[in-house]
């Protein structure tokens, strides 16, 4: 596809969200809001907020790998990835909302509506902080809260400031405005080939104390220096997985015609290659505690040991590693669309569970898990928000960086 092509493409490279489709996310989104008012009321107060949380953490780390795998690739100038950028960008549309549901998360904590309180148990009983030095200064509640907010304030800040140059440039091609197009798109080519670096290690740094905070510290005596490299290593993983389900379901699309065979061919081999670095730190941690025996690292491992949640592990490990390493070893199952789909499915189930995994056990007795709709149903709930803002961002902006000028190079690379 020449350049002459690209520009007669130009207003079919939109998405339209069509009445059906808006209500049947918005039929998702009331779903997930029903699903949580009702578990408050029959008072599975601790069973819902922990499913709010593995969610939210799941989404989030969905729509920050999107952006942050563009900067990734606008660091380096890399060509391969340009025709599916934007697709992967365009998850960020969601981190704004991510951020109002963590003030909705936190205010809720710190007035306790629904017992929120009791969902970090350090917040409610200091006093069991007391023999850990330096954790009864960082995990302290307003200090925690205000850094986490601040946190995902810069994340929203720096998304959207990528967002707005990289869309902008597109625009301007849309109205047909060729000249301009070319020199804020040189421009910003520029401004991200320099910027991308210090943006990837502040992306590093904020999402690090956010997983630290929202997931690590609700077993307080436990901790991993490895926690914030295996959740990105979970995020990569499931990045990969939910890119290829786009990349499909636009194949027979005029976005579809811009992907080829070795697209689908180059996402299935980084979703291999983090298939194996997923398990290798999982091993990392169990093989430590393992060879030290330490009572505080042991602990962990130890609540999931029980049933219902050792079946999971089960469950995990093979939907997780198991399947995928093995699935993905044929060229045929990186684009063969039922073969592909059918992965993709596994993976991201794996890391929905292995989410849940991570935060239900210290928040619920095996008792008190039953059947998972609750879990279900808050899920759905943040798919059909994750959703809308996808198609309400890709409504506006074209799903190609047609004024991308990488695109050109890229598109007769023959890659």
């Amino acid at each position: 596809m020449n350049e002459k092509d690209i520009y007669q493409e130009r207003k079919n490279l939109f998405i339209t969200m069509t009445p059906k489709v808006k209500g049947v996310l918005s039929l998702l989104i009331l779903l997930g809001f029903g699903t949580f008012v009702a578990g408050m009321l029959m008072q599975s107060f601790e069973r819902v907020w922990g499913s709010f949380l593995f969610n939210f953490m799941f989404f989030f780390s969905l729509a920050i790998g999107g952006v942050a795998f563009a900067n990734m690739q606008d660091v380096i100038n890399a060509l391969w990835g340009r025709p599916l950028k934007r697709l992967h960008e365009s998850f960020a549309a969601f981190l704004p909302h991510a951020f109002f549901l963590l003030l909705v998360y936190f205010l809720c904590i710190r007035f306790d509506i629904f017992h929120a309180r009791h969902i970090y148990s350090w917040i409610h009983n200091p006093h069991i902080l007391h023999d850990f030095p330096g954790k009864d200064i960082w995990l302290t509640e307003n200090f925690m809260m205000i850094r986490d907010v601040v946190s995902m304030f810069l994340i929203v800040v720096l998304s959207q400031w990528h967002l707005k140059m990289t869309v902008k440039r597109d625009l301007l091609v849309v109205a047909g405005k060729g000249d301009e197009a070319k020199a804020y798109g040189l421009k910003v080519k520029q401004i991200l080939n320099y910027w991308s670096a210090p943006v990837l290690l502040a992306y590093a740094l904020l999402f690090s104390i956010l997983t630290f905070d929202l997931t690590m510290s609700l077993a307080p005596t436990w901790f991993s220096t490895l926690w914030p490299g295996w959740c990105f290593s979970m995020l990569m993983h499931s990045l990969m997985a939910l890119l290829l389900v786009f990349m499909f379901s636009l194949k027979n699309t005029t976005i579809g015609k811009f992907f080829k065979r070795q697209h689908f061919h180059d996402i299935g081999k980084i979703m291999h290659g983090f298939t194996a670095f997923f398990a290798y730190l999982t091993f990392s941690h169990i093989i430590t505690y393992w060879y030290t025996n330490i009572p505080e690292e042991t602990s962990y491992l130890l609540t999931r040991m029980k049933e219902p949640w050792v079946s999971l592990l089960v469950v995990s490990l093979f939907l997780s590693f198991i399947l995928p390493i093995f699935l993905l070893v044929p060229k045929i199952s990186k684009w063969t669309s039922f073969l592909t789909l059918s992965i993709c499915g596994i993976i991201l189930s794996a890391h929905v569970l292995n989410n849940f995994l991570v935060v239900m056990p210290e928040l619920i007795s095996p008792q008190a898990l039953g059947l998972p709709w609750i879990e279900g149903g808050i899920f759905l709930g943040y798919l059909g928000l994750f959703l809308f803002s996808f198609f309400r961002f890709s409504h506006k902006v074209p799903m190609v960086g047609i004024g991308d000028p990488l695109l050109h190079d890229a598109l007769n690379d023959h890659h």
